[in-house]
C-alpha cells in the first residue's frame, strides 16, 4: 500500500530527470540523506522533509549548526541502519512529522534509539509533530497545526542545549 500526502500536490520541487524513465525504481526501505551534516540528525518523510531542509538552512545560517537531514522515503520497512549510523556520527536526533504525537513515526524512532543507539546519544530524542487536534481547514490554522521550520530549529536548539 502506498499513501501520499495531498498537501504535497501544490508543492513545487526540483527533481532529477532520471525519474521520468519508465524503468526508474526507488529501493523500498532505503532512506536518502538529503543533506549531510555532523552536529545533529533530523529524520523526516513526505512534506516534512522540505520543512526539515528549510530548518537545516536556517540552523546553518543563523546558528552555525550543521544538520544532517534524512528522508525516510518509506516508513515500513524503515531504514533503521541509516538512522542509527547518522546518530552514531552526530550524537543527537530530532524527528519531524506532521501526524499526531501519539503512536507516530517519531515514537518508533524513539524506540529505535533506545534499542540500538542509546549509548551514542548525548541528549534525548526530540519529536516535532503536528498538534494533537483535528486538521483545520483554514490555511492559517493549518500552518499552526503542522510543524514549521522554526519549530524544527527550536527542537534542534533544545537537543544541542543552545539558546534561541
Amino acid at each position: 500500500v502506498f499513501l501520499e500526502s495531498e498537501l504535497m500536490y501544490s508543492v513545487p520541487f526540483e527533481f532529477d530527470k532520471s525519474i521520468m524513465d519508465p524503468e526508474f525504481t526507488l529501493p523500498i526501505g532505503k532512506a536518502k540523506i538529503e543533506r549531510p551534516g555532523k552536529d545533529v540528525t533530523i529524520v523526516s518523510y513526505s512534506k516534512m522533509v522540505g520543512v526539515s531542509l528549510e530548518a537545516a538552512k536556517l540552523l546553518a545560517d543563523q546558528h552555525k549548526i550543521d544538520a544532517e537531514v534524512i528522508n525516510l522515503r518509506t516508513i515500513r520497512p524503515m531504514d533503521r541502519k541509516s538512522i542509527v549510523d547518522s546518530v552514531k556520527k552526530t550524537n543527537h536526533i530530532v524527528s519531524v512529522e506532521d501526524g499526531w504525537p501519539q503512536s507516530g513515526i517519531g515514537s518508533e524512532i524513539s524506540a529505535l534509539m533506545m534499542e540500538e543507539a542509546f549509548d551514542y546519544l548525548d541528549s534525548p530524542h526530540e519529536r516535532i509533530t503536528g498538534a494533537d487536534v483535528p486538521m483545520p481547514y483554514s490555511l492559517p490554522l493549518e500552518k499552526a497545526a503542522i510543524p514549521q521550520p522554526h519549530n524544527v530549529v527550536n527542537g534542534v536548539l533544545k537537543v544541542l542545549n543552545k539558546k534561541k
